[in-house]
């Protein structure tokens, strides 16, 4: 991936456009980011972080403070950045939700969401791929093959959280190695091997409780089955069975079983013999009472159907004439009633006639011409009834509309009222506006003001609290300032004292030479083995050795870092002062002061009159909306007044015409209820007089047919008179004694027969030949006791055999199954056993010496390669003094895996990340980034990082060792990378020239490229 370019707005601290092009800095492989603290190089990888995943790196990540507060509130935030993946080049543009002004109303603001677009570079240009803020960060994720903190880890290298990683402990860092390495599979793993295992655990226990409860059920079902069985067992064989093994106990109990059950066999053989007997003779007498029961029922049958067979033949002939009467009784029934109905309807008719007579003065006779000439009467009537009821109906409309007339002339009158009244009131409003006009009405002047006065207000307010840092700063300066100088004296101090005693080490050289000579031998200097006249120190002098020296160059040094420390210290107040004198100038902060109050003086008139002015528009909006409602009202008066005037019109005319038409109804006729009553009644009457003579000549005619059937059907059936059919009649209850009787005669005959031809009364008769009687009822009795006594012996010994088989076929059946469950299960405890031993060994425990989970076995892995990985820039960046190794070594009962130690091989040992210097964390730190980065890439199927940028952490090394880091950095440039060094530090800033620098002002940050503004948009 190679990043081209990256334009930012209102981000962060930008509050403009700015924009880096990154293929210009790419010409020099190196580049510094510098500027100050706060400045806003950081935001600069923020801004690439969230242009490719849509949200912010580490701890930052649900940040809504995206939107720089230095910009204009009108301005939306926004990144594009223009990079390479692989051979395909992306623009992406995204901007972070934010609140803009609302194009309605006045100091409000609407929530703007989050926009992104993707497009790609093509042959025909760019070609847009999503507008989705998932599916942007998503589509570029994958073809990085990063996801967002392993990206912030691989190409923005932070140097401070490494150094932790260096020295942190080993959960500490299997925390960060799980975050950068999924190895979510292997911690599947090690929970499917202890979800295995704890159901397998459950699996064996019960199997192995279900193999002691069948023992104990086997040796307690046959204990308890044998006890009052079998003689009790002496103390000795009880101590024998105890000593047996739990087979040999099931066998015993076996053997004993079968002899209970061969004992109860033998048993219930005898029985069955004794059982079989007894229920024979038993049969045998039940059986001759039986047919001896059977004859002396035929006989007393025989008796009971001579004596009543003679009336039994009466009672059919007198039932024979019954059903001839019955059949034909129904046409005597008939025509009785049609008699009955034809006096009924005579007595109607004649009524109907009086009342015909006397009221109406009408003759009507009694046949079908009568009938004619009543019906001609009510047709006539019930038209004058009709005409009647229509006048009724119409005098009844002439009150409803005369009411309706009433009501649409006071509707008129109303109409008027309220036309005249809204009219006068509109006239009154009118006036009132009129003067509301006149005023000051202007509201955008209003708050143009208003706003003028809080931004003066918050203006000044910003300047005192400048002025207040900037005053505080120029103390600061003072102070840092005489710090530095006296810390400068210091050095000369310490510098002249290291020159006077290296001087004075110089003078004594020939007092050492002097004293290493010896006797015989030759000298150092002419070589002569003679030392005639040996130099000689002064009386108490002492020599300058090479430790003094030493102990003297570790003061100064120190003096020299406190120096430089204490001028950074000086230099960075200074350019802080320098940034708040050009903010605020040399203002006082009294003046100031005094010019926010007359600034809250004005702000308080603006808010007065703003207060005023929204009032009468107020006002006066309320006095338009009402004077429209008046006016309409007026309109709608108008209407409604022209409407009721036509309406009463039309209904005083409708009233008119009802008027003429009810006076032809009348016919000279004042009470038109009166005369509908009347006509009414006679209508009624004459209605119910047609309905009576016409029902009276039906019942006349049905009458004379009826009689006539009924004298053919009875003569058919053999009555010649009344009396005849009469006589034959039975009543209900004689009918049905006879017919009981002639059953019951039926049925003994049927009986008779049915025991002449059976076998038990053939069977008994021959018995009686041969002198036999039939038992009593004591033999019966005493032979069922007999075989009822021997049944329930041969029962409860039958019950003994079952009991003694199932007990044995028990015994044996639970034997059986528990030697299977033996089988079954000894595969199974075995196989727990087996993965119990394999699981304690993933998750750390058991044979697992070095206590590592499988999931910390992968990862020490990675750290294992992020070591060698490392280990190849730390070599050049250290001259090949530092290598960095894994370390799987246990400590104590911890875990072990995760360790990390230092080779130094100036010594040939291991030490402690801890031991390190600063300057030598440092390089081990960015080694370990740089080796992470390369491991997470590899492992993740990355595309190659064409551009890293490497974050602070150069002000701890001194000048030889940052030659080599920044060796080391060349060597990453291969290839065409481009690197990015993220410092303050200035002898950076000399070292590197192709740089950018982030410049920090109260009114927000800008980017500028070698002193000039890179882009300004």
């Amino acid at each position: 991936m190679r990043i081209h370019k990256l334009q930012i707005q209102a981000f962060g601290p930008f509050a403009g456009s700015e924009a880096i092009n990154f293929d210009e800095l790419a010409d020099g492989g190196l580049f510094l980011l510098d500027g100050p603290t706060g400045a806003g190089k950081s935001s600069i990888l923020d801004a690439i972080c969230y242009a490719l995943y849509g949200s912010l790196p580490g701890s930052r990540s649900g940040s809504r403070q995206i939107r720089s507060d230095h910009a204009p509130s009108d301005l939306a935030p926004e990144i594009v950045c223009e990079l390479t993946i692989g051979d395909r080049r992306f623009e992406v543009t995204r901007s972070p939700a934010w609140l803009r002004p609302s194009k309605r109303g006045k100091n409000k603001t609407t929530e703007q969401k989050a926009t992104s677009l993707l497009r790609e570079f093509t042959s025909t240009g760019w070609k847009e791929l999503s507008t989705r803020n998932d599916e942007v960060g998503h589509v570029l994720g994958s073809l990085l093959g990063l996801d967002r903190d392993q990206f912030t880890k691989v190409v923005m290298l932070p140097q401070g959280g490494f150094a932790d990683f260096l020295r942190a402990k080993a959960k500490d860092r299997e925390d960060l190695l799980a975050n950068l390495f999924d190895t979510s599979d292997y911690a599947k793993i090690e929970e499917e091997f202890a979800a295995r295992l704890a159901a397998e655990r459950k699996n064996t226990e019960s199997i192995e409780a279900r193999l002691s409860a069948s023992e104990e059920g086997i040796v307690s079902e046959a204990t308890a089955f044998l006890a009052g069985r079998e003689r009790t067992a002496t103390p000795e064989e009880n101590d024998e069975h105890a000593e047996l093994s739990i087979d040999e106990q099931f066998a015993d109990f076996h053997r004993r079983i079968s002899h209970v059950h061969s004992q109860a066999e033998a048993q219930a053989n005898k029985l069955r013999t004794e059982k079989t007997r007894t229920a024979q003779n038993a049969k045998n007498l039940e059986e001759q009472q039986r047919i001896f029961a059977r004859l002396s029922e035929l006989r007393a049958t025989q008796t009971r159907y001579a004596q009543q067979h003679d009336a039994a033949s009466a009672a059919a002939t007198r039932l024979e004439n019954d059903a001839k009467a019955t059949a034909v009784q129904a046409y005597w029934v008939q025509a009785k009633y049609a008699q009955v109905t034809k006096h009924e309807n005579t007595n109607a008719w004649e009524q109907h006639q009086a009342w015909l007579k006397t009221s109406l003065y009408l003759e009507i006779g009694s046949d079908a011409q009568g009938l004619d000439d009543l019906r001609t009467h009510a047709s006539e009537v019930a038209e004058e009834l009709a005409v009647a009821k229509s006048a009724v109906e119409e005098e009844h409309k002439r009150g409803v509309l005369a009411g309706e007339v009433a009501k649409a002339e006071q509707l008129v009158s109303t109409f008027e009222q309220t036309r005249l009244e809204a009219e006068t009131e509109v006239a009154q409003l009118k006036s009132e506006r009129e003067k509301l006009e006149a005023e000051d009405l202007n509201q955008v002047a209003a708050g143009e003001n208003l706003q003028q006065a809080k931004d003066l207000e918050q203006s000044i307010s910003a300047q005192i609290e400048q002025a207040t840092v900037r005053d505080d700063l120029a103390k600061k300066v003072l102070a840092a300032r005489e710090k530095s100088s006296l810390q400068e004296l210091k050095i000369v101090e310490a510098e002249k004292g290291l020159l006077a005693l290296r001087t004075e080490q110089l003078n004594q050289s020939a007092l050492r030479l002097a004293a290493a000579l010896e006797d015989g031998q030759p000298c150092l200097v002419c070589g002569s083995a003679e030392h005639p006249a040996p130099a000689k120190a002064d009386a108490g002098a002492a020599l300058i050795d090479d430790g003094q020296i030493v102990e003297f160059e570790a003061l100064v040094a120190s003096a020299r870092a406190q120096g430089q420390k204490a001028a950074q210290s000086r230099d960075m107040l200074v350019a802080k002062l320098e940034t708040a004198q050009q903010a605020i100038g040399d203002t006082t902060i009294e003046q100031l002061r005094r010019n926010l109050d007359q600034a809250h003086n004005e702000l308080q008139l603006a808010i007065k009159r703003q207060t005023e002015v929204a009032t009468r528009v107020t006002k006066l909006e309320s006095l338009r909306q009402r004077i429209e409602q008046l006016t309409a009202r007026v309109a709608q008066a108008t209407l409604e007044h022209a409407t009721a005037v036509q309406n009463a019109q039309s209904l005083a005319g409708q009233l008119k015409e009802l008027d003429l038409k009810l006076s032809e109804l009348r016919q000279g006729k004042e009470n038109l209820p009166a005369l509908v009553s009347e006509l009414t009644l006679r209508s009624n009457g004459l209605s119910k007089a047609v309905q009576s003579l016409h029902t009276l000549l039906e019942s006349a005619q049905t009458m004379t047919k009826a009689q006539a059937t009924w004298h053919e059907e009875r003569t058919n059936a053999g009555f010649a008179t009344l009396a005849d059919f009469e006589a034959a009649l039975l009543e209900p209850t004689e009918r049905e004694q006879l017919r009981q009787l002639q059953r019951t005669d039926a049925d003994l005959a049927s009986a008779i027969s049915t025991l002449e031809r059976s076998e038990d009364c053939r069977k008994a008769i021959e018995l009686e030949a041969q002198d036999i009687q039939a038992p009593d009822e004591a033999q019966i009795l005493e032979a069922a006791e007999f075989a009822r006594e021997a049944d329930e012996q041969f029962e409860l010994a039958r019950e003994r055999v079952v009991l003694a088989q199932t007990r044995l076929e028990r015994h044996e059946q639970s034997v059986s199954q528990l030697q299977q469950l033996r089988a079954d299960a000894g595969p199974v405890i075995e196989s727990y056993r087996r993965l119990r031993g394999l699981a304690e060994v993933i998750r750390g425990g058991g044979e697992n010496l070095y206590k590592m989970t499988l999931s910390t076995y992968v990862l020490a892995a990675r750290l294992e390669e992020v070591a060698i990985a490392a280990t190849e820039r730390l070599d050049a960046m250290s001259g090949g003094r530092y290598s960095l190794h894994h370390d799987d070594s246990k400590q104590g009962n911890s875990k072990s895996g995760l360790g990390l130690r230092v080779l130094d091989s100036w010594t040939g040992k291991y030490r402690e990340t801890q031991t390190l210097s600063g300057g030598e964390t440092f390089m081990a730190s960015l080694a370990l980034a740089l080796g992470l980065a390369d491991v997470i890439s590899h492992h993740s199927g990355a595309v190659d990082m064409q551009t890293l940028f490497v974050d602070e952490g150069f002000g701890s090394l001194d000048a030889e060792t940052l030659e080599e880091v920044m060796q080391a950095l060349e060597n990453l440039r291969a290839g065409g990378r481009t690197i990015g060094l993220v410092s303050h530090v200035a002898e950076m800033k000399q070292r590197i020239t192709n740089r950018v620098s982030v410049l920090k002002t109260q009114h927000g940050s800008t980017i500028q490229r070698e002193g000039l503004l890179t882009l300004s948009l």
